[in-house]
């Protein structure tokens, strides 16, 4: 797990490298870099909220079960 977190900030660090490295003046390449950390941290958000969706799914299937 924690060797995980370590790969995580280290691949943050080497993209955010070449991000700075490759923008030109004038370029927006900050939505670029935010739009980058959203991506990385916000597919386990979507995941656990998908999950929590389909438990509920199925609490309330039950629950039509017993009616």
């Amino acid at each position: 797990m924690r060797k995980r977190k370590k790969m995580k900030c280290a691949l943050m660090f080497l993209v955010l490298t070449l991000v700075v490295l490759m923008a030109e003046p004038g370029e927006a390449w900050i939505h670029h870099f935010v739009h980058a950390i959203g991506s990385i941290f916000g597919k386990k958000e979507y995941r656990a909220m998908k999950a929590q969706e389909a438990m509920e799914q199925r609490a309330l299937q039950q629950e039509n079960d017993f009616a």
